[in-house]
């Protein structure tokens, strides 16, 4: 599985603080992998709403993330490296695999 937690920085305000990350468990949550390579970082504080991330159930697995500053990133090798997608679009509010 996999998470991007947010941090609460103000009111009605939460981010990743400092390094954009997602989290993966490969033990139904009793251990979490920071996975950060090609995500932008340090310094870099996103966000990303709750419907933000999919993956495409391929193998390995395609992970998907959406900002909310409009910027989407892509994994196909299930989270270990990161490429941002081209482009910038609205907030991204949800994210959805599709595979053909």
């Amino acid at each position: 599985m996999w998470v991007v937690p947010l941090e609460f920085e103000r009111e009605n305000f939460r981010v990743c603080a400092g390094q954009f990350a997602v989290y993966r468990s490969v033990d139904a949550g009793e251990s979490w992998q920071q996975l950060t390579k090609g995500l932008p970082g340090p310094d870099d504080y996103q966000s990303v709403y709750r419907e933000g991330l999919h993956t495409d159930g391929l193998d390995p697995e395609g992970v998907y993330v959406g900002t909310s500053n409009g910027q989407v990133f892509a994994s196909a090798n299930g989270g270990d490296s990161w490429q941002r997608l081209p482009g910038t679009l609205p907030p991204n509010l949800s994210v959805t695999a599709v595979v053909d």
